[in-house]
């Protein structure tokens, strides 16, 4: 249908509209992730029950679901754009209403909020083409007549049907149902109580609203207004920046728009000859930034994506690497939306990039710097609330070393992802960006750059124990700086950083901590300044987050981790949370934990638990690996036992293969209660065993009920019907009558 000025009853109409202050289409700083939980004919992947079973998970990583409309659409399979239901009758294709209502309280629970998919551009009837059903909701009967349609909806010629008598259509045609003529006050008035429906009566937290071409923006405005939601994001199918911002102005800003010109910006970047400045708009025309309604002006209102169900099918469905494309819009402005599909496929790549956009607190109005846009290579940082990320995405890795401060977060083929949080230091100290080699060069080897000695990484600190420094001359003195590269010539060990003195010969004494300076590339390596030392015997310790160097009576030196922490399968925490992991108490050299309990792991078959050691909590393994040391046994499932002791296996982020954090083995210990130490001074660890496995077995652990649904519930249920139960790794049926 074609568009037509609006008449002057429908003027009239707006102009009676009381004007209410809305909610802005999405909050500002909106630090969230959303999933959009279909794609066409996922009635099994987007049942209800399924997506109930799935909470946990879910809630870790997205802050929003958007799932199809929930309304009833008529009998046989139908995805929810055929609508005759609003204000009742929300048992889908999906699953009932008591499941979509049990699913979005679960889920609220968790904190998770669920986007409304709302089809009010057209309508279905229930047995012809325009018998909308007549419901009720907070006192009133909600009905939609033949007023309500369109004059120019092709009704008008069908024969059989009512005759549409409305004003005519202010957006585009939609040829399946009837479009609704939205200047009709009555239509308003159905439509804007529908929006408040869904978020009083069925618990929404907001709206999708579909192909908002099809009725003017400011009417959009009006529902809003009235309804309030505080999420609400539109369908305005456009690949231009100012049709999209035009009708983002039209709904007064309440609401935001998927960002298809970012989109359409995403699929030509990585078609062909990944032309990563398809990337990049500029920003008032100086300004590199990422490319899209997140580009300049409208980072809020944008909610970002790779696909969703209709590209995904059709023409426009993205043919790049997936993962990489959504590494982009994660480390952009704008909420970004994952597709199920993708999650489905690529989950366990996505997880790592959700959570260090989490980690960093990047929100849709987050500042990026562009650093690099060319062919094979799209380098950033965008700045969080807590934190700074770092992306690049193509083949390209010239530019890696921008990060080399940060903390790798995940990697593929064409992206990397680093991350820059500044930690709590009960956390663990981050090991990530530190020199993987250090050297001791001066007289006590001829200044041997080609040979010098190396020294042993420890936690933050680089140790050379038992080392003899040798008198210059007859000086009384030995001479000394730190190196990262050999060479046969300086002008080769210059090419990398080094470390020294303040100043030229700077006396350092016994257990008196002297400042490092840093001379890295770019700060004059060629002059680091040396130190002077007495000559003797000692252990020489550099702290290289303190950056001091410290020189210890010869075997002095005990390396005592600043944090230890346990995982495995451990009563009282979800077991191998490397994220939550049970912190143990230092004492002097060593680290103690009591009354620890080792539970079943339905993964282990052999009836032993498993847990090693790690010095830091992190988001994933990957970034585990990469900041931090990790202990465990020399041997996968060595056993320990209260008759002994094993040795403790350092595992470093700079170690090489088997004594790469990645590397660390797990040790074994059978059921029961224990007492651990591990001591640094020895480097063993030992337990004893407080309670014996059968005074274990008869403490009565705690019961967890599930519907038979999957559904866990928080306590006992009074209503009579058939449930799970869970106690320990017992499962059984219980009849509550």
């Amino acid at each position: 249908m074609k568009k037509f000025a609006l008449i002057s009853q429908a003027l009239l109409a707006l102009a009676l509209t009381p004007s209410i202050s809305a909610n802005p289409g999405f909050p500002t700083e909106y630090e969230g992730v959303m999933l959009q939980g279909f794609y066409w004919d996922s009635y099994e992947d987007t049942k209800w029950t399924n997506l109930t079973s799935q909470v946990d998970e879910l809630s870790k990583y997205f802050d929003l679901i958007w799932i199809p409309n929930s309304g009833s659409c008529g009998s046989g399979k139908q995805m929810g754009y055929m609508p005759q239901y609003w204000f009742t009758n929300h048992n889908s294709s999906f699953g009932t209403e008591e499941e979509l209502l049990n699913m979005i309280r679960v889920f609220k629970e968790k904190g998770i909020g669920f986007i409304a998919d709302v089809v009010i551009n057209h309508r279905n009837g229930v047995t012809n083409w325009t018998d909308f059903p007549t419901e009720e909701w907070n006192g009133t009967k909600w009905k939609i007549g033949p007023e309500g349609i369109c004059r120019n909806d092709e009704v008008a010629n069908a024969s059989g049907q009512a005759t549409p008598t409305g004003a005519y259509d202010t957006g585009d045609n939609f040829d399946g149902a009837r479009d609704l003529d939205h200047t009709n006050a009555n239509v308003q008035d159905n439509c804007k109580n529908y929006q408040k429906c869904l978020m009083e009566k069925y618990g929404y937290a907001g709206f999708r609203l579909d192909m908002v071409k099809g009725y003017g923006g400011q009417y959009t405005k009006v529902y809003n207004e009235y309804s309030q939601p505080e999420f609400c994001v539109g369908e305005y199918w456009d690949a231009s920046y100012d049709a999209v911002k035009a009708w983002i102005d039209a709904t007064g800003k309440t609401s935001a728009a998927f960002d298809f010109p970012c989109k359409y910006a995403i699929n030509s970047a990585f078609s062909g000859y990944w032309d990563m400045t398809k990337l990049v708009w500029k920003a008032n025309g100086t300004t590199d930034q990422p490319a899209g309604m997140i580009h300049f002006g409208y980072p809020q209102y944008s909610v970002t994506f790779v696909d969703n169900h209709d590209t995904y099918r059709e023409g426009s469905k993205f043919g790049g690497d997936v993962v990489a494309a959504n590494a982009f819009i994660l480390s952009s402005p704008g909420t970004p939306c994952v597709f199920l599909r993708h999650w489905i496929d690529y989950k366990e790549q996505l997880k790592p990039l959700i959570l260090a956009r989490k980690a960093c607190g990047v929100s849709n109005t987050s500042k990026v710097d562009v650093i690099k846009s060319e062919t094979g290579c799209y380098v950033a940082k965008i700045y969080g609330s807590k934190g700074t990320l770092g992306v690049r995405i193509g083949w390209t890795t010239d530019y890696d070393n921008t990060f080399s401060s940060f903390t790798k977060v995940a990697s593929g083929t064409q992206y990397s992802m680093w991350m820059d949080v500044a930690s709590d230091p009960s956390d663990g100290v981050d090991l990530s960006g530190m020199p993987k080699n250090m050297y001791v060069v001066g007289t006590f080897n001829g200044w041997a750059i080609s040979d010098p000695t190396r020294l042993v990484q420890m936690g933050a600190q680089y140790v050379a124990p038992n080392i003899t420094l040798t008198e210059e001359g007859t000086t009384g003195y030995s001479k000394f700086t730190f190196i990262t590269a050999t060479g046969t010539k300086w002008d080769e060990v210059n090419q990398s950083d080094r470390y020294g003195a303040a100043s030229a010969d700077q006396v350092i004494a016994l257990n008196e901590p002297a400042d490092v300076c840093d001379f890295t590339v770019g700060n004059n390596p060629g002059g680091a300044y040396n130190w002077k030392a007495p000559a003797g015997t000692y252990d020489i310790v550099f702290d290289f987050k303190k950056k001091t160097v410290t020189l210890l009576d010869a075997g002095s030196f005990v390396y005592v981790p600043d944090n230890l922490f346990m995982v495995g399968n451990i009563a009282g925490s979800s077991h191998w949370n490397i994220e939550s992991p049970v912190a143990l108490t230092r004492d002097g050299n060593s680290y103690i934990a009591t009354d620890v309990v080792f539970e079943n792991s339905d993964s282990r078959a052999d009836g032993d638990y498993y847990f090693n050691f790690q010095t830091g909590k992190a988001l994933t393994f990957d970034m585990l690996n990469n900041s931090f040391e990790r202990f465990g046994a020399t041997e996968e499932g060595q056993e320990l036992t209260p008759s002994g002791s094993l040795d403790l296996q350092r595992n470093w982020p700079n170690g090489e293969d088997a004594f790469h954090s990645s590397s660390t083995k797990s040790f074994s210990i059978k059921p029961g209660k224990y007492d651990l130490v591990a001591n640094f001074a020895t480097n063993k660890l030992s337990i004893t065993k407080t309670t014996s496995l059968s005074e274990l077995e008869n403490i009565d652990p705690e019961k967890t009920y599930y519907t038979l649904q999957g559904l866990k519930l928080n306590e006992r249920s009074s209503t009579p019907g058939i449930y799970i139960v869970v106690c320990g790794a017992k499962v059984e049926k219980e009849l509550i009558k």
